[in-house]
């Protein structure tokens, strides 16, 4: 015969009323460590990072452990359903809100917040002092726990032992061109450096070129152009060339450029606002598709990449093939990869992603990687050195503003259900296990009294 909630007894609204404190406690304090790891990086930068969850779960874990102990609940699932409210939803929201499923991060999270849940547990076994001090230990190790693990992949710091790469530009990324762009002297700008030119530092030697010709380019690992000027036809020959014998070509290529630049558009050293390589890439079987117009405004558009990077693109466009030539179109044609003799070659068919304000949020400390907002330098490196980019690892990046708003509900809706179940064992205590077995042993000291009475 089946049990039947009771309800109409009036002595049983009080202790449901009771049994329903502590689940609105977790909802408002689970609630608010979901809200408040998401203004570590992910609102900041877009990178979801689940350790921005570690501090803030760990506090509610302590709390709602702490209330429940003060409330004098003893029972045995609370520890494993406080982890619960804590570090599921969180998991969730992770998981649904990224571009990528970073289950190793979530994992890590997961059983940092489980070891909290235990240590907090074992504090509360303790005297007033001792608990108080062990409480506070709990927290502070989940405070510090960001600064003492390494969350970012290091990459090449030595510019010395990097190798030299050649780098023709026609947007301002060093010297001279750059300070014209900010109102800055010719002798004044000498040694200016953008952010982006700071980050190939890191990484490389670069070398600024003015023009193409075989002495130039002689030596270099890799060339980078970046929506250059209209080549010469003896420079093109020579870039083919180098490329032909071995060389290593990264271009970016743009249709329409939305690079800043206070100077007007007809002024001579400004960067082309289309690109002027369609020569170049004739040559090797490739056109390069005109920017589709948006009649309601450049839009910036999040893309992640088949190398696992992520990019922000403005007035992109793709590639096409030819017919002729050896290259493969990756990324919907945003992106081409050819064999051009012994050599390679990358095209891109935007150049705005390696603008400042596209890939950080410090422009004066392009070595912050918690600042950056997409994998642009990454990327760099790893197409001019013709190796898989060395991205960061310990989190994803946030897809779009659906996806944010999406993967909160689920997380919330989550939250919910986990606190709604806690009230109905909490509120129908018959239906609960430990009421279960209480009711089995009573029931047999019964029978063994009516048989000892006898």
């Amino acid at each position: 015969m089946t049990h039947q909630f009771p309800s109409s007894n009036p002595e049983r609204r009080p202790a449901r009323l009771r049994a329903l404190q502590f689940p609105l406690l977790a909802l408002l304090m689970a609630g608010a460590a979901l809200l408040l790891g998401l203004t570590g990086t992910t609102l900041r930068t877009g990178w979801i990072a689940p350790r921005d969850w570690l501090l803030p779960g760990t506090v509610a874990i302590v709390g709602l452990l702490l209330a429940r102990h003060r409330m004098g609940g003893r029972r045995r699932h609370h520890a494993l359903w406080t982890w619960a409210v804590a570090a599921l939803p969180v998991g969730m929201f992770c998981l649904l809100a990224g571009m990528g499923w970073p289950l190793t991060a979530v994992v890590l999270l997961a059983a940092e917040l489980g070891l909290a849940a235990l240590a907090s547990g074992w504090a509360l076994r303790l005297g007033p002092p001792a608990r108080w001090l062990a409480l506070g230990a709990v927290v502070g190790a989940a405070a510090l726990a960001p600064t003492l693990v390494t969350a970012w992949p290091s990459g090449s710091t030595s510019d010395a032992g990097g190798p030299a790469i050649g780098v023709m530009t026609g947007v301002p990324l060093q010297g001279v061109p750059l300070g014209a762009t900010q109102g800055v002297t010719a002798p004044e700008a000498i040694g200016m450096r953008s952010p982006l030119w700071h980050g190939l530092e890191t990484r490389f030697r670069p070398r600024a070129l003015d023009a193409l010709d075989p002495a130039s380019i002689e030596g270099l690992t890799a060339l980078l152009l970046v929506q250059p000027r209209r080549l010469a036809p003896e420079e093109l020959v020579a870039l083919d060339g180098w490329v032909r014998r071995g060389g290593r070509l990264v271009a970016l290529a743009d249709p329409l450029l939305h690079w800043p630049d206070p100077r007007p558009l007809g002024h001579p050293a400004r960067a082309p606002l289309t690109s002027l390589l369609d020569p170049l890439l004739t040559h090797w079987g490739l056109r390069l598709e005109p920017a589709e117009a948006d009649g309601a405004g450049d839009t910036l558009e999040r893309r992640r990449l088949t190398d696992g990077g992520m990019v922000q693109l403005s007035g992109a466009s793709r590639f096409t093939a030819l017919g002729h030539g050896s290259c493969t179109l990756v990324d919907d044609g945003l992106i081409a990869r050819c064999r051009i003799g012994q050599g390679t070659a990358l095209l891109v068919a935007d150049a705005d992603w390696v603008n400042d304000s596209l890939w950080t949020m410090d422009p004066t400390n392009p070595a912050d990687r918690g600042a950056w907002t997409s994998d642009a330098v990454d990327l760099l490196d790893g197409w001019l050195r013709d190796a898989p980019p060395r991205l960061m690892t310990s989190g994803t990046w946030l897809a779009d503003r659906d996806a944010l708003l999406r993967a909160l509900r689920g997380a919330l809706t989550l939250l919910l259900a986990l606190c709604v179940l806690e009230w109905l064992v909490g509120a129908y205590p018959t239906q609960s296990p430990a009421n279960s077995d209480t009711e089995k042993d009573q029931s047999r000291n019964k029978s063994t009294t009516k048989s000892d009475s006898g």
